[in-house]
């Protein structure tokens, strides 16, 4: 029995001396943390910049923004309670000193950053000031126009359209009275697009602070601005001014449209400008025409004259406009001006069958996209660039018919995709903008 106890301390006291030998080895040890693989994105964006019909060109006809529209943004502040900015202005609750306030205009509404701010009411002395910005888009040159625009403010208010000032001044004693802005300096500084108009208006201390109170010392801003171009540039009967369409960069949710004619005829004739944005990787850029749908409407005499009817080699309801309206688009500099010399052709044909390619660098440099549309024969030199529309051959089986058709802009990536071609897109399949 004493052998065996022996036996087993032995067999312990071996296991001992290994487990100690185990740590007697010298080691480090190195760690690389935190590895990712994050998969990059592509957000395609799309701008409508230009278009004319028959030479004419889409641009406002006119514009009416005021205080209390919902436009009209705070982006900074001094001496406010507020500081995260920017956040919508919401319109003063009306007091008894506010309603006697500036009611010359009856559509502006006197606003300011928050209801009836104190002076100082961060608990510092001090004048109130906040930075109100409200944007428009004015497409077309700012000539030959009618603008009226009227500013008031409690106290005072400098006036920038573009970063450049352009008008100044101070409430009145009365508060009935609005300032005119000079049609002069505005029209020096709008541009074609967006523009920014920016009102620093500042809120006055009182000596006595007893009267700092929001019924005593309320801070506000009123502001209203019409401008409509002449009667001659800009005919109001114009169904083509009052379809047109153009927009800044922005994801295409169904509501745009490219083209809305509803009375085409032989030889007519537009263009348009878009242009194609990705973020941050370089991308293939596609322009597909989809989902057409050629209507024939109603059979007229004249269509009948010249063989067309509702069964022979025609479908029931399948019209023939589609069959004459032609197309040109190439890679443009912005311009909207085809140049062959610097500027790719990049499709030529009829609209059936219309598909655009390029390549969009990620982050890089806009791509444009120059279009022009013929209902007839598109003739283009490809020498000096002339683009013109001859509708001699378009017949009468198109009268009464008329085209629907979706355009989309559809962008994939360019790196591991060398094989890549627009014409092997299946829109069924893919999610589109």
């Amino acid at each position: 029995m004493k052998k065996i106890i022996f036996s087993l301390g032995t067999i312990v006291l071996a296991g001992a001396v290994i487990i100690g030998g185990t740590y007697a080895f010298f080691n480090d040890t190195e760690t690389s943390a935190g590895n990712i693989f994050t998969a990059g994105s592509i957000d395609l964006k799309v701008d409508h910049l230009a278009q004319t019909y028959n030479g004419d060109d889409c641009e406002s006809c006119s514009l009416v923004l005021f205080s209390g529209d919902g436009g009209a943004d705070v982006v900074s502040g001094v001496n406010t309670e507020i500081t995260v900015f920017p956040f919508q202005a919401p319109i003063v609750i009306d007091t008894p000193i506010t309603l006697q306030y500036w009611t010359t205009h009856p559509t502006a509404q006197w606003i300011w950053a928050s209801p009836a701010t104190l002076v100082g009411d961060d608990g510092t002395d001090g004048n109130v000031t906040y930075t109100f910005e409200h944007e428009f888009d004015w497409w077309g040159d700012a000539v030959s126009v009618d603008l009226v625009m009227d500013v008031a403010a409690d106290n005072q208010y400098e006036l920038f359209l573009n970063g450049v000032s352009i008008s100044a001044g101070s409430g009145s004693a009365q508060y009935t009275t609005l300032d005119p802005v000079s049609e002069a300096s505005f029209l020096a500084q709008v541009v074609p697009g967006e523009n920014t108009l920016t009102f620093v208006v500042t809120n006055l201390t009182q000596t006595n602070p007893a009267y700092n109170t929001p019924l005593n010392n309320p801070g506000g801003l009123l502001y209203y601005l019409t401008v409509t171009r002449d009667a001659e540039d800009c005919d109001a009967n114009s169904e083509f001014k009052k379809a047109c369409q153009l927009w800044r960069e922005t994801d295409l949710d169904g509501s745009q449209k490219f083209f809305n004619f509803g009375d085409v005829k032989p030889s007519d004739w537009g263009t348009n400008l878009i242009s194609l944005h990705v973020n941050s990787n370089d991308a293939y850029a596609c322009l597909i025409i989809h989902d057409m749908n050629d209507e024939e409407n109603e059979l007229l005499e004249t269509e009948e004259s010249v063989g067309d009817t509702l069964t022979s080699g025609n479908p029931a309801g399948l019209g023939e406009l589609s069959d004459y309206i032609n197309i040109f688009a190439w890679e443009d500099d912005g311009d909207g001006v085809y140049e062959p010399n610097t500027e790719d052709s990049l499709y030529e044909g009829n609209i059936q069958t219309e598909v655009i390619q390029m390549s969009l660098a990620g982050g890089g440099p806009t791509g444009y996209v120059g279009f022009a549309w013929c209902a007839g024969d598109i003739q283009v030199n490809h020498t000096t660039g002339e683009i013109n529309c001859d509708g001699s051959g378009m017949l009468d089986d198109a009268q009464s018919d008329s085209l629907e058709a979706s355009l989309t802009a559809y962008a994939e990536q360019v790196r591991n995709n060398e094989n890549f071609s627009c014409e092997n897109i299946n829109l069924d399949e893919e999610e589109l903008d």
